[in-house]
């Protein structure tokens, strides 16, 4: 699974790297430490896992009530990336008073700690990736 997303995984990595050079920076310390300290067993896992990101998180045809996220930092964005066969879906942010149109392909990045979202009901097949950094392997590493 995680080489059949390699490209998108790629992508985002240096999305990140454009939008927030300092968390892409931290990220990427940590693959190489994490390499550097690591077995065998979890490089061939690093091979089809080129993303700054310590973790994804996988939800399908699931509505998100409004919430906060906690594992990251507060200036950390999370990326989130939207796909299936469905209509008339919104992200809300309601902090900020928006809603905006979450179709399919839809790629959106911001601070899950700092901004309440949530994402309602949807007609037809979703699903969405979120890939975030947990600050505690950061704590671990001492980055």
């Amino acid at each position: 699974w995680l080489a059949a997303i390699f490209k998108v995984h790629s992508h985002l990595s240096v999305a990140m790297g454009i939008m927030h050079p300092q968390m892409y920076a931290i990220g990427w310390h940590a693959l190489i430490n994490i390499w550097e300290d690591t077995s065998t067993e979890i490089r061939e896992v690093l091979w089809v896992w080129p993303s700054v990101y310590s973790s994804l998180f996988l939800t399908v045809n699931q509505c998100l009530p409004y919430h906060l996220d906690k594992m990251g930092k507060l200036q950390w964005f999370d990326q989130l990336l939207t796909m299936g066969h469905y209509s008339n879906l919104d992200l809300v942010l309601p902090s900020l008073q928006l809603r905006l149109d979450y179709l399919p392909g839809t790629v959106v990045a911001f601070s899950s700690k700092i901004l309440i979202h949530g994402v309602g009901e949807m007609d037809r097949d979703r699903a969405c990736i979120a890939w975030y950094m947990q600050d505690k392997v950061h704590q671990a590493m001492n980055i």
